[in-house]
C-alpha cells in the first residue's frame, strides 16, 4: 500500500521485480508455477524479511537489508531512496532486479564511487536459503536471489534503535511492553517533531513495569 500511494503522489508507475527461487527436490525455479506465485505474494515477515516481491519506481524510501560493504556505508539498516537500477528477465518472464542503485540518507561519511554522484552506491543481488511461513502455518524452504533491501515506510521498535528522527510518526496500538514505548519516543529529534498517530490504551506504562 505504500509504494502505491508513494507512486501515485509522485506521478509514476511501479515496477515490479521478481526474486529468483529454487525449490523442491531436485532444487528447480520453474518446477510449480503455482507455488512460485504464492511465494512471491508473500509479505517479507514471512520471507525472513527478504522479500519476492519489490515494486519500486524513482524516490522510492528503502533500507538496506545486509553488511555489503562497511566501507562504503552500504550496512543493515542504512535507510536511502532509489534513483535507478539494471534489471533482466527471469525464467517466468518477470521483471529480475540485478543491481539496485540508491541514495544514502545522511550515511556516516561522504561516499564517492567512480562513476556514479556523491552517496550513489550499487546493491547487487544476493542469494541465501530461507524460510516460508504460509498463512496455514506450512512452511517451504527455499534459495533465494534478491537484491538486499526492503521498502522503507515504516519500521519496528527493534529497527529503530540507534536513530534520530527529526519527523517521527509512531504508533502505539501493538506495542508489548513499556521499552517499546520508550525506544519510539525516544527516536525522536524534537517534541514537535513526534505525532501519535491513534490513540492507544496507557496501560502498559501506567500499571507498573511490563514483565514485573
Amino acid at each position: 500500500l505504500g509504494s502505491a500511494q508513494f507512486a501515485a503522489e509522485t506521478g509514476q508507475t511501479l515496477t515490479h521485480f521478481y526474486s529468483i527461487d529454487r525449490f523442491g527436490s531436485p532444487s528447480d525455479a520453474a518446477e510449480n508455477p503455482a507455488l512460485q506465485k504464492i511465494i512471491w505474494n508473500l509479505p517479507p515477515s514471512a520471507t525472513n524479511h527478504f522479500p519476492g516481491k519489490l515494486s519500486l519506481c524513482i524516490g522510492m524510501p528503502v533500507i538496506i537489508r545486509n553488511n555489503n560493504a562497511t566501507e562504503l556505508c552500504i550496512t543493515k539498516g542504512q535507510e536511502g531512496h532509489v534513483v535507478g537500477w539494471q534489471s533482466g528477465i527471469g525464467i517466468h518472464g518477470n521483471n529480475v532486479l540485478n543491481t539496485l542503485f540508491i541514495k544514502l540518507d545522511k550515511p556516516a561519511k561522504i561516499v564517492k564511487i567512480d562513476g556514479l554522484p556523491e552517496n550513489v552506491v550499487p546493491i547487487s543481488r544476493g542469494s541465501k536459503n530461507i524460510e516460508c511461513t504460509f498463512s496455514s502455518d506450512m512452511k517451504e524452504h527455499i534459495h533465494r536471489s534478491q537484491v538486499w533491501v526492503l521498502l522503507n515506510f515504516s519500521m519496528t521498535d527493534y529497527t529503530s534503535q540507534g536513530k534520530t528522527r527529526p519527523k517521527n510518526p509512531v504508533d502505539f496500538s501493538n506495542c508489548r511492553s513499556h521499552q517499546s514505548y520508550y525506544t519510539f519516543l525516544s527516536r525522536s529529534a524534537t517534541a514537535s517533531g513526534t505525532v501519535i498517530v491513534q490513540s492507544f490504551s496507557p496501560r502498559l506504562i501506567t500499571c507498573g513495569a511490563s514483565g514485573f
